[in-house]
């Protein structure tokens, strides 16, 4: 390796430091770090011009201020969906391995209660039991401690669903009724409450089941009661890891906190630096969400609990110190540093595989540059530790329910919106199943929701392009292979088993072949109670329901909200611009200080910035959202998101000299100037702010505030003129008598 090809951290105008070929003597044995082949020398963006006027009664030297890099004028490619690539996921594989233990989990969950039911009551009453098993799929995720109360609530949710649903079999409009109204519902709280896939859906799945079961009022007690033994016994498969490894969710969310971190700083200097920030930002919160979730007074006395708290702290230094160095760096950073990280991700749970720190990290010489040093010697040596017993917990809590119910509700959530057009879907599908002679009108509304799990309409069509393929190719492999079957009550046991936990294996990594595996599943439990049937006799019938009830569910999809996200995109931006403004007043006065209230307030600025690049995100996504006018946002949602980062990573002034603090005319003109902002977002035009304030010790926020009103500046100018525009205006223009001819008469003389 020559010396201009060695990875740099400092400016370009110092002389090259080499990157040392193997760990530093008398140090703990790790992994080693993989060489970059020629990564380019860091840079130091210029600082621009600054006043050299000092604030009143302060200092007379002002800080200088860092350039910020340019913002895109378009999102990178990747972010929107593409109805051009929906084929390709068909014949691909997502993902980099399959989920081995979610398919074990699957399988167990939902055979052990069909044996021991069908041992003792029959295969008709396994059947109920097994459905019952379905709620494994949920929690899959979270810490023990959380898993446990979810579980539990999902069991009981799913016996209450399957009870309304038997409570009106047999009653046309009751039934569906009751069906759209536990769709809607279903699919509100669990979004709102942020139960994870797959949601509503299975309860829809388990009240449709409910509703069109032959009515029998007496046996609904009994149903339920074996909906529950299933339940329990999902309860007890997800919970068994516990007794094994009892922190290696939180070891998960960590460890994935750490490799997304890694994405951000690799992404420095390049156009998915703001995508990057977004997914590392979600990272970051769901393993702080673990953690949280995992406390409780025995874990207060762990040393590996107090370790991974101290973690947790580390990968935030390193999010934020990478913040920092986005607005230093126009390059990227030598790919040594995204490889550290990703090292520390693997001794999360493994401590003797700390990475070594390379050797020209001491070259630092910058802001950014020195923070990420401190915070990667800091994260190394936490992760090399077993248990760290003295360390102090973590600070906050979890939003509770009803917060997150009642942000779920708000103006700029599109929880409400997806939630009632699946309750309208599944209740539409419902009605055209009774008009029509539909064998199992239960598949056409399971269907129905099926078709609207992507979130927008792009991938809705591509999500139900996935499942009728699958379930046509599980259909013809049933029809080809299994059509005169006749399996007794064991084999389908075992088969049910199998099929459904080889389902959950694949299922994340390709649609199609989990769908297609899951397709004789139902085939199974609807023929067990039956004598003398074959697995085979209703695979037509599956096929054509499930297509009957996709094509509804599109249908809504195209039809109701074609446009939610377009709609609430302003209302997003100038309710993250609002909960800014309370950041931004803490940190320039001085009383940014690490507290209940400060915690408080970064999350409900977190909180906004993800409903707002959500609802960017669906917008681009919405076959009627004309994406051109959600396009001139783009430079808008990104100052705001740059913005509110900064923010929640600005160095905290507990303690400011009066003399330094910001006046409080200062104060009250700042604010009217961000309320003038957040007006503007939400009204669509160009703002008209009073004059900024100098924000003395904050250069680069003020930096941030004047492209934020720039940006909303640009977004409110009319978009330019399209082709058809274009075409006309380079039309020759007609003889003079043409126009006088076409002119009209007005008695007055040409």
């Amino acid at each position: 390796m020559t010396e201009d090809t060695r990875p740099q951290l400092g400016a370009a105008s110092e002389p090259p430091r080499a990157l040392p070929p193997g760990p530093s003597s008398g140090a703990a044995p790790s992994r080693a770090l993989p060489a970059a082949p020629s990564p380019e020398a860091a840079d130091v963006r210029p600082r621009p011009e600054e006043s050299s006027e000092a604030p009143p009664g302060g200092s007379s030297t002002v800080p200088p201020a860092s350039t910020l890099p340019p913002f895109p004028h378009a999102h990178p490619p990747g972010l929107a969906p593409d109805p051009r690539s929906t084929l390709r996921p068909i014949v691909t594989l997502a993902g980099d391995k399959f989920a081995w233990a979610n398919g074990a989990r699957a399988m167990f969950a939902v055979g052990i209660p069909f044996a021991l039911v069908t041992a003792v009551g029959g295969v008709a009453n396994g059947a109920s039991a097994a459905v019952g098993g379905y709620a494994v799929l949920y929690a899959t995720r979270d810490p023990y401690a959380r898993r446990a109360r979810v579980l539990a609530a999902v069991g009981l949710g799913l016996a209450v669903a399957y009870a309304l649903g038997a409570l009106v079999a047999g009653h046309a409009w009751p039934g569906v009724c009751t069906l759209t109204v536990v769709a809607a519902a279903a699919t509100f709280l669990c979004s709102a409450l942020r139960v994870g896939r797959p949601g509503g859906y299975m309860f829809t799945l388990v009240c449709a089941i409910g509703t069109f079961l032959p009515p029998d009022p007496s046996g609904i007690p009994a149903d339920v009661g074996l909906l529950l033994l299933g339940t329990a016994s999902a309860w007890l498969v997800s919970m068994s890891g516990w007794l094994v490894r009892p922190h290696h969710p939180e070891h998960v969310a960590i460890a994935d906190a750490f490799r997304a971190v890694a994405g951000f700083l690799d992404a420095i200097g390049g156009e998915q630096l703001d995508a990057q920030r977004h997914t590392a930002s979600g990272a970051l919160y769901d393993a702080w969400v673990a953690l949280i979730g995992a406390d409780s007074k025995h874990a207060r006395r762990s040393g590996e609990v107090r370790r991974l708290q101290v973690l947790v702290r580390r990968v935030f230094d390193i999010f934020h110190a990478g913040e920092v160095l986005a607005e230093e760096r126009s390059r990227p950073l030598p790919p040594q540093i995204g490889d550290l990280v990703r090292g520390l991700a693997d001794a999360v749970g493994q401590p003797e595989r700390t990475p070594e720190l390379p050797a020209f990290l001491d070259d630092a010489e910058t802001d950014g540059q020195r923070e990420l040093r401190a915070s990667l010697r800091k994260a190394a040596k936490a992760s090399a530790q077993c248990a760290i017993p003295g360390a102090s917990p973590l600070q906050g809590e979890r939003p509770g329910a009803l917060e997150l119910v009642h942000a779920a509700a708000g103006p700029a959530s599109l929880i409400v919106p997806v939630s009632v057009r699946t309750g309208l879907a599944v209740g539409a599908a419902t009605v055209l199943a009774a008009l029509l002679p539909i064998v199992h009108p239960s598949w056409v509304a399971i269907g129905a929701a099926a078709a609207l799990q992507g979130g927008n309409a792009v991938l809705d069509l591509e999500k139900a392009l996935q499942r009728a393929i699958g379930t046509f190719l599980g259909v013809a492999i049933v029809v080809l292979f299994l059509h005169d079957l006749s399996p007794g009550p064991w084999a389908i046991v075992v088969l049910v088993s199998l099929l459904y936990g080889a389902a959950q294996t694949v299922m994340r990594r390709n649609l199609v072949v989990g769908v297609a595996c899951i397709t004789p599943v139902p085939l199974l439990l609807v023929g067990a109670g039956l004598h003398g049937s074959h697995v085979g006799d209703l695979a037509p019938t599956r096929l054509l329901d499930m297509l009957l009830g996709l094509g509804v569910g599109l249908f809504t999809s195209f039809v109701l909200w074609r446009r939610a996200s377009t709609g609430r995109l302003p209302a997003a931006l100038g309710r993250a611009i609002r909960a800014e403004a309370l950041l931004l007043k803490a940190a320039v006065t001085g009383n940014a200080e690490e507290n209940a209230r400060w915690l408080r307030l970064r999350t409900a600025v977190r909180r906004e910035l993800v409903d707002a690049w959500n609802a960017y995100e669906s917008a681009l996504g919405e076959l009627a959202g004309r994406r051109a006018s959600a396009e001139r946002a783009w430079p808008v949602l990104i100052v705001v998101q740059r913005l509110g980062f900064r923010l929640m990573t600005a160095p905290l002034k507990p303690s400011v000299p009066a003399e330094e603090a910001l006046p409080g005319d200062d104060a009250a003109a700042l604010d009217r100037y961000l309320q003038e902002l957040a007006s503007a977002a939400e009204e669509r035009r160009a703002p008209v702010p009073p004059e900024l304030p100098e924000l003395w010790g904050h250069p680069v926020l003020r930096q941030h505030l004047k492209r934020l009103a720039r940006a909303l500046t640009e977004a409110a100018q009319p978009p330019a003129p399209g082709f058809a525009s274009h075409f006309l205006a380079g039309l020759p223009e007609p003889p003079r008598r043409v126009r006088e001819a076409e002119m009209p008469s007005t008695g007055q003389l040409r």
